[in-house]
């Protein structure tokens, strides 16, 4: 049983529903081809979302009953939006092609691209002729500088060139002289002035060693500490040194262990959030 437009309006959604009204004969000739393209691959989605779905309900109640259901509304939509889709595809058969498009004047995106590609071909071939023009244009000037800045030799040059090697030469041997010279008194001032030095590192370690031996028999043997106070005093006194020694041992043995601890109750901490 065929549904009317109204009871499909009310099956279908919004959407659907405007795929439906794409497809009537009034405004499918209206459509570009791009429209054509996305209205029928809409379309076949529908067609084989409801396909499916009438199918398992027919077979949901040919279980029960022995015969398919073909009069359910999923089979109705399918049906509907199965014509929408024959007649999208129709419309795209008999719409022009892009060959025909490009003969009624418009250009299509290959013809643009071979065109661009030879005009930057020409612009190319063009401005290398250019460029070969400018150098042969300045190769002739480079030519005629180079046979100038060459001199041309003399006979005068090799007898002024030995003899400032020669000058160099006598200088250099003058100055080797003068150092030779000067080395040697260096040498001897350095060295007396060593030889005083040690002199008087000498004198000085013997003059400390004379003192360190007389040194023993002067000193006095050291004044035994006599504590102060009345022997109750003496024993309170030691008394709170051990006091304060055990005290500062308790302490320290506290933090040890509170920081010798810290792993263990950190590793507690983690395995209790496991459990």
């Amino acid at each position: 049983m065929a549904l009317s437009s109204q009871e499909l309006r009310e099956l279908c959604t919004t959407k659907e529903w405007a795929i439906i009204l794409a497809s009537q004969p009034g405004t499918v000739e209206k459509l570009s081809q791009a429209d054509l393209k996305k209205h029928a691959s809409n379309a076949q989605k529908l067609v084989s979302k409801w396909q499916d779905l009438s199918r398992s309900q027919s077979r949901t109640e040919s279980r029960k009953s022995g015969s398919p259901n073909l009069d359910s509304r999923s089979h109705e939509k399918h049906q509907a939006f199965k014509e929408a889709l024959g007649t999208f595809q129709g419309a795209l058969k008999s719409a022009p092609t892009a060959p025909a498009a490009a003969a009624a004047g418009k250009p299509t995106s290959k013809t643009r691209s071979i065109e661009a590609r030879s005009q930057r071909r020409s612009t190319r071939k063009a401005l290398s002729n250019v460029k070969q023009s400018l150098n042969r244009s300045a190769k002739p000037a480079t030519a005629r500088t180079a046979p100038v800045a060459t001199p041309t030799p003399t006979a005068d040059p090799a007898p002024t060139k030995v003899t400032a090697t020669a000058k160099k030469v006598a200088t250099k041997k003058t100055a080797t002289k003068k150092t030779a010279t000067k080395k040697p008194a260096a040498k001897t001032a350095a060295a007396t002035k060593l030889a005083a030095q040690r002199k008087k590192r000498a004198a000085a370690l013997a003059q400390a060693a004379s003192s360190n031996s007389v040194a023993p028999a002067t000193k006095k043997p050291p004044k035994a500490i006599k504590a102060k106070g009345s022997p109750a005093a003496q024993t309170s006194l030691a008394g709170k040194i051990k006091s304060t020694r055990t005290a500062i041992a308790v302490r320290t043995n506290k933090i040890a262990g509170h920081v010798s601890g810290k792993g263990k109750r950190a590793q507690g901490k983690r395995d209790a959030r496991g459990r």
